[in-house]
């Protein structure tokens, strides 16, 4: 793990999450931007948030009661860390948000995916 923290520490970082939410919002504006041709800014559901969480496996490292919001919140701290620590690009961000025929909780958590990839290595 990068930085010295582990996985649950990050996954709970209010601050991150934070950061997070506003890179998250950036990004997929940027990304229906670019895919419709017309400029759009938009924000992040929760629910979009907490079901890509679970499809890529957060939930089992955050503790056992916690609600849609603090589920969400933990793929943002995820994608805020792996952000800031140059372990993922905006382009690649992109990519998986912009991807053909998935939805949006299967994009953010084919993203999920790579940010925990990039913290094992």
């Amino acid at each position: 793990m990068k930085n010295g923290q582990n996985l649950a520490q990050i996954l709970t970082d209010n601050g991150l999450a934070q950061f997070g939410d506003a890179l998250l919002n950036f990004a997929f504006s940027l990304a229906l931007t670019e895919t419709t041709g017309q400029p759009r800014g938009t924000k992040v559901s929760d629910r979009t948030l907490a079901d890509a969480a679970v499809l890529a496996g957060l939930r089992r490292h955050l503790p056992r009661r916690v609600g849609r919001g603090d589920v969400a919140n933990s793929l943002e701290a995820l994608l805020g860390f792996v952000w800031l620590h140059k372990l993922i690009t905006l382009d690649e961000i992109l990519k998986c948000l912009k991807a053909e025929n998935v939805s949006h909780s299967h994009g953010f958590a084919r993203l999920a995916a790579l940010a925990l990839d990039r913290l094992e290595k």
